[in-house]
This record gives structure tokens, C-alpha cells and sequence, in this order.
């Protein structure tokens, strides 16, 4: 239950006019000064400073009214600035969450980190928060945010007021970008740097101050890169259909070290006028990732184009998109040009893009399915980037995102309130389906069985208990039969509730790949006390699920994450090890069909739907055209946001996108993820196309699957820690969406 920690008054403020409307004034210098509260000190002075301490070592709560009135959440679109006054003696950042109902099991959210130099001033942190980001909780009228400190913080003062853009956008991703930089500040002394790239700089650039260039946007540009022959100056060249994204790139080259490089785009004209059109201007970020057991350097984030510090002799990257808009886009060729400042110098690049007179069908009119897991919910800021980048699908895990259990004389009651809201602005805003792992992975068997267990709480047992009893000999592979009533009340609850409250479609698997089940030895996952791993009781009891499900639900989807359909010799059993689960599934999805070939046709054949999964290093060509060519018609990603914030060296991370309480903060991986569903896109629009004009393109269609086959590269072939495809030569994917295009082209002008 969440307790008021501390009663603050709210002092609101006079509304001069709906344009001028000022968020309430929050005060900690109130008569709540004379309060005592779990985690707050007592009121000191400092000067001329009163204050209250926020303690270190916990999340120190501040529960206020709603400044934005009775609802749950302010209104769509609104963003405040929390403005902390507070005395600087933290050695490390303190950090500010708002309760949202959007991470693990609907807790907080981080907003800002803020403080660190430990230099004794009082300051005034501006930390945003947008109207996705807070709300109040079920069981409280309060707002709540809490701060997070290395030491005990004096805090003088909190405010509210309405966020300004740019400004306040501009100065959060700017102290985001620092403190992430002074983080990594030590780790980056032991990094070892490549040696940078020999310049090919023609003679008229050799006395400028910076060069620009031109590269595919898939040839990442990193600190150590250099112009190569024919780069400078170059035109880029843009080729999309009316209804797409489109990215395009360049480097710059500093020949003296420079403080601020900005860019630009200008309008597209050509004989069809002004291009109507969304035009992203994005500057990379260099930070430290892990790769190989040791840190390197990586353009690992995509913001809104900011001013970038260059050094002399090293490159920065910048990259943009082209977003048309339907039919308000004519088709035609336009031309633009990019102009590049530092200082009092400029440069140009030219810009071309040519619009082609076609629109590609949609992901949902394609019947195609992305989406990638989520350890905490996705914001509506989020999901709206992640339907403009081709992702229609969220996969949510039980071992974060549940329905609160409680159990009344044997019947099975499930809390949705916090799901229901979130589902229901998952729907509004182009998430169709949820894949719903309501366990995790078999190698940290039982303990992984993340749903059977809480159920098991349920009856008075504890977690301790159920590891014992699921590891014996005895019992290990089967449900515990006090389990199995309540699995059938949760899939009832949980689908009759869904269909009640029109959810997006809900998929359920018991456990994440359990193909493992063949392994000769358990491969126990590390940091497991009551873990017995792999063997063939994965195999039984992920069977023994199934059948629960369906006879729960006969309607029920369930859903396979298939690593492994390749002939075995073990445990009493000979055969492919995967495929043996096709029987109690609706849909497979695998990482690993060069394993066989026909493992789709299985699928298929079975009256599952067949798809296929990889990480965000698959980027374009794992999702696009190496799925497309095995006809799988949904796709998962490996991961979304599991990581701990910015700063990817601390912990284990996977995620290609950032939350931001402004806009939604993406990798190159990312826009590469959605430029491969748009290779899927032309696929079905070409097949479409054929289809209406009665046409056969097996040949045209026949020629890309070889080629795409022919470039897979070395990746993928170990699906559990190397599970990514990709191809050899990036530069044919473009070649094979020319011929799709030019095939659509063709059969539609006809």
C-alpha cells in the first residue's frame, strides 16, 4: 500500500489565461516543514537556505496533489518542468522518478539525473516530466515522485511549471548527453581507440575548417572515420515511396578542432511544388558498449539534431529521415540541400528525393507482426514511434508486467486497472498484439517458472518452497496439481477480461525457449541458489502448460520461441528437438531456420502461424529480406528496453530505443530495424500488386530469395548468444527494393 510519506500544501497559482496557465507551485516550505517522514530529515538552515534533507539510500517520496486537476493523468501532450532547489554535495548524480505505472510491475519511471559535482552551491535542477510519464496510483489521490541519492540531499524547494520548447528539450538531452559523458569519463581512459582513417580531401577543401561527406546510412560514420574518394561534397540521393520513412546520413570531417556543428535541411521543391513531407534532423551520440568483453566506442543513440563538439582530425555523424505523408505527397523529383555551420562557416550538400507514385500497404494491412520485449510498459510517446517505425506488436513478460493476484476461497481475482489503461493507449496508438511470456529462461529452471510460482504464493506456500519441490526427481516437468486450478482461472481471467475489454490480441507462451530441453547438460544459469536448469522435464512441463491453456482457453493463441529445430540423439529421444512442440502451439517463431529449411512448411502445415525472431543486430537484413524470403509473418526482437537507462556499460542491456519525457530517443539499429519491415512492405505490396494485375512475378521474387540467401553472412549461427542475421553487403538491399519498386511501378501505371 502506498502511504503519504509527507502533507504538502499546494499553493495554486492565479490563471491570467489559458495561454499563460502556470502549473501549481509545490513547497516544501509549508506548514508539512513541522512533519516528520520516513526518508525526509529534519528542517535545517543553511545561510539563508531552509531545507529538509532527502536521505540517501532509498527512494525518498514526494507526494503532492495533481497540478493538472482531477484526472488520472494531465491531458495528452502536456510536459512540466519539476524545477529542485537543492545544495550539491552528491559525488554521484541524484536521480528523479514519477510514478507512471510503467515500469516492472507499474512502479516508477526515471526522469532525470541531476547534481554530482559535489562542489557545495545551491542549484536549481529543471527535471521534465511529460503527461505519459505520471499519474496517480490506484490507491492514492497524490501524485508521487521520488528522488534517489548518493547522499543525504538538502532540498529547499520543488516547483511546477508548463515546459517551454524548445528550451527545456534542449537543455535535458543536453545534461542527459553530460552525464552520461562523465560517467564513462574513467572507463573511457582504458579504451583502446582504432587508429583513424587517412583523408581523401580534394584540394578545395584542404584549408576549411570542416569537410563534409556522404555515406549509405548503414556505413556508420565513428570518431576515427574519414572522407574516402568521391565522398566530399557528394549529393544525396533519396528514392521512397508516399507513404514511408526514408534515412539518409553524413559525416564531418573537423580539420581544426570545433565547438559546435549544426545542420539544417531546406524545403523540397520540384515541378510538383513543395514536397509535403516530415523532415528529422538527428546528431549521434558516441558512447561506450560493451562488445566482446571490452568497452568500445559507438554512435549509440540518435537525438534531435543538437550542436556537436568535433576535435581536429576525428569525424561526427548526422543523420536524418523523410517521413511522406500519403496522398498529400505528390509523386515527383525534388531537390534541397543541407547546410552545415560551425562558427561563422557554412557548407552545403545537395539533397534529392525522388517520390515515387506508389503506397505501400501497411504492416497491418499486410497481416505482419513486430514488436519487441519489454521489461516495463511503453509510454504513448513511445508507441507512437514505435508504429511509425513498423511495430505493431509489444511482447510483455509476467516477470515485470502482471495483474495483481489475490486468492478468495479457492477463486483466483485479478487486478487489471493498470493494464486495462495502459492496453487500451497501447490500442489507440497501433499495438495490435501482445505476446505474453509468462515465464522466462528454462536454463534458470524453476525458478524461471514466473507465473506457476506466484500462483503458488497464493496458497501459502513460499518461492523457496516451490523451487524445492519443483527440482525433486519427482516432480520436476509437471504443475504441481494445487497449481493447476489456478492456471486455468488466470488464462479464463486473463482472456475472457481481454476479449471484455477489446485488448489488443494476447498471445501466451509458459516459457521462454524450451527447445533447450535437449541440452546433454543442464547449463545451469549462473546466480540461480534453486535453478536445476535444462533437461528433459523443460520439454514435459512446457507441454503440460499447453495443454492447460487450451483447455482453459480452447481459443487461446500460444506461442513458441523456437532457438533450436535440429536432429538430436539424447535423453531417450531421436529427432529434431524443436518441432516436436508444433502439436501444442499456434504459432512458431525460431531463430534458427538454416537448421531446416522446411520448418515454416511444418508450421504452416500444423495450422500455425510461422514466424521468426533475432536482436537488434539483425538491424535491416535479418527482419527485412532474409525473414521475408521464409514468409514469416510476425517477428520479435530480442530486446526492447531491457537495460538501466543511458549508461549501457553498468549491468546487462539490451534495447535499441529511450524513453524521454520529450521525444522518443533512437539508435541507428532502430530506423535499421523499420527500414527492413519497409523491405517487407514492398514484398507484400509487390505480391499485391501482381495479384490485382494478374500478373506472375515467382520469377522476380525467385531471383531476390537466392540473392538474399546467397549474402547472409557468419551471423546467427549461435542462437542463443549470437542469434542475428546478417548479410554481407548492405548496398543490395537497396538494389532489391529498386526492383520491387520498379515491379510495383510497373503493374500499377498499367
Amino acid at each position: 500500500m502506498r502511504i503519504a510519506c509527507l502533507s504538502f500544501l499546494v499553493l495554486l497559482c492565479v490563471l491570467r489565461s489559458a495561454v499563460a496557465e502556470t502549473a501549481p507551485n509545490i513547497s516544501l516550505l509549508s506548514d508539512a516543514q513541522t512533519l516528520s517522514a520516513d526518508g525526509w530529515g529534519d528542517v535545517a538552515k543553511d545561510g539563508e537556505h531552509t531545507y529538509r534533507t532527502a536521505q540517501k539510500g532509498k527512494a525518498v517520496l514526494l507526494r503532492v496533489k495533481p497540478w493538472w486537476g482531477d484526472a488520472v493523468r494531465p491531458a495528452d501532450g502536456k510536459r512540466y518542468i519539476i524545477e529542485v532547489t537543492y545544495k550539491d554535495v552528491l559525488t554521484q548524480p541524484a536521480i528523479c522518478e514519477s510514478f507512471g505505472a510503467l515500469g516492472a510491475y507499474f512502479e516508477r519511471s526515471e526522469l532525470h539525473r541531476f547534481g554530482g559535482s559535489n562542489d557545495g552551491q545551491w542549484k536549481v535542477a529543471s527535471i521534465p516530466v511529460s503527461w505519459d510519464l505520471i499519474r496517480t496510483p490506484l490507491d492514492s489521490p497524490l501524485a508521487e515522485l521520488a528522488f534517489k541519492c548518493s547522499a543525504d540531499l538538502p532540498i529547499e524547494n520543488v516547483t511546477v511549471r508548463d515546459a517551454k520548447l524548445p528550451e527545456d528539450q534542449v537543455r535535458w538531452e543536453q545534461e542527459t548527453r553530460d552525464w552520461i559523458a562523465r560517467a564513462q569519463r574513467d572507463k573511457a581512459k582504458s579504451v583502446a581507440v582504432a587508429a583513424p582513417e587517412t583523408p581523401a580531401i580534394p584540394d578545395a577543401w584542404h584549408d576549411k575548417p570542416f569537410v563534409p561527406y556522404v555515406r549509405p546510412y548503414f556505413d556508420y560514420v565513428y570518431p576515427t572515420s574519414a572522407p574516402k574518394a568521391k565522398e566530399v561534397g557528394a549529393t544525396i540521393y533519396i528514392r521512397m515511396a508516399r507513404n514511408e520513412f526514408e534515412p539518409a546520413a553524413f559525416g564531418v570531417y573537423a580539420q581544426q578542432d570545433l565547438a559546435s556543428v549544426t545542420y539544417s535541411i531546406s524545403e523540397l521543391k520540384g515541378p510538383a511544388g513543395t514536397l509535403a513531407c516530415e523532415l528529422q534532423p538527428l546528431t549521434a551520440e558516441y558512447a561506450l558498449e560493451p562488445a566482446g568483453g571490452k568497452l568500445t566506442w559507438q554512435p549509440q543513440r540518435l537525438w534531435p539534431a543538437f550542436p556537436a563538439r568535433i576535435n581536429k582530425g576525428a569525424s561526427g555523424w548526422f543523420y536524418f529521415n523523410v517521413k511522406t505523408l500519403g496522398d498529400v505527397s505528390l509523386p515527383g523529383k525534388y531537390e534541397g540541400r543541407i547546410t552545415i555551420t560551425s562558427g561563422t562557416t557554412t557548407a552545403e550538400l545537395p539533397l534529392k528525393v525522388e517520390v515515387l507514385p506508389i503506397k505501400l500497404l501497411t504492416m497491418d494491412e499486410t497481416g505482419l507482426r513486430m514488436g519487441g520485449c519489454t521489461s516495463g510498459l511503453a509510454s504513448v510517446t513511445e508507441m507512437r514511434t514505435l508504429a511509425d517505425h513498423n511495430h505493431n506488436m509489444v511482447n510483455i513478460w509476467v516477470a515485470g508486467i502482471a495483474p495483481a493476484m489475490s486468492l478468495e476461497n479457492g477463486q483466483l481475482k485479478l487486478d487489471f486497472r493498470y493494464i486495462d489503461e495502459w492496453m487500451a493507449l497501447a490500442k489507440a496508438n497501433g499495438q495490435k498484439t501482445m505476446v505474453w511470456f509468462l515465464g522466462g529462461n528454462p536454463n534458470g529452471y524453476p525458478e524461471t517458472v514466473t507465473l506457476e510460482r506466484e500462483l503458488y504464493k497464493l496458497t501459502g506456500g513460499t518461492r523457496e518452497e516451490y523451487f524445492k519441490k519443483m527440482g525433486t526427481a519427482e516432480q520436476r516437468g509437471k504443475i504441481l496439481p494445487e497449481i493447476v486450478p489456478l492456471y486455468t482461472q488466470w488464462i479464463q481471467g486473463v482472456y475472457a477480461h481481454a476479449k471484455e475489454k477489446e485488448w489488443p490480441e494476447i498471445i501466451v507462451t509458459p516459457f521462454d525457449e524450451p527447445a533447450k530441453w535437449s541440452y546433454p547438460e543442464p547449463k545451469v544459469e549462473s546466480g540461480r541458489k534453486f535453478a536445476i536448469g535444462c533437461g528433459p522435464w523443460i520439454r514435459d512441463h512446457f507441454k503440460a502448460a499447453c495443454k492447460v491453456i487450451h483447455e482453459a482457453m480452447p481459443d487461446a493463441k500460444v506461442y513458441i520461441s523456437m532457438h533450436h529445430n535440429k536432429e538430436v540423439d539424447v535423453h531417450g529421444y531421436k529427432g529434431r528437438n524443436g518441432e516436436i512442440f508444433i502439436q501444442d502451439v499456434n504459432v512458431v517463431c525460431t531463430n534458427a531456420i538454416d537448421e531446416d529449411a522446411e520448418l515454416g512448411n511444418k508450421a504452416r502445415k500444423a495450422g500455425c502461424q510461422f514466424w521468426q525472431y533475432g536482436g537488434s543486430a539483425s538491424k535491416r537484413y535479418g527482419f527485412g529480406f532474409y525473414f521475408g524470403v521464409w514468409d514469416s509473418r510476425g517477428s520479435l526482437c530480442w530486446a526492447y528496453n531491457w537495460g538501466k537507462r543511458f549508461d549501457i556499460t553498468e549491468g546487462s542491456n539490451w534495447e535499441y530505443a529511450w524513453y524521454s519525457p520529450f521525444a522518443t530517443v533512437t539508435t541507428p539499429a532502430y530506423e535499421e530495424i523499420r527500414e527492413g519491415w519497409d523491405d517487407r512492405r514492398y514484398l507484400e505490396t509487390a505480391k499485391a500488386a501482381a495479384k490485382a494485375a494478374g500478373k506472375d512475378i515467382a520469377p522476380l521474387l525467385e531471383q531476390i530469395r537466392k540473392e538474399v540467401l546467397d549474402d547472409r553472412g557468419h551471423g546467427g549461427r549461435d542462437t542463443v548468444n549470437d542469434f542475428w542475421e546478417e548479410g554481407r553487403d548492405a548496398s543490395k538491399m537497396d538494389r532489391w527494393r529498386k526492383l520491387l519498386s520498379d515491379k510495383i511501378v510497373e503493374l500499377s501505371t498499367k
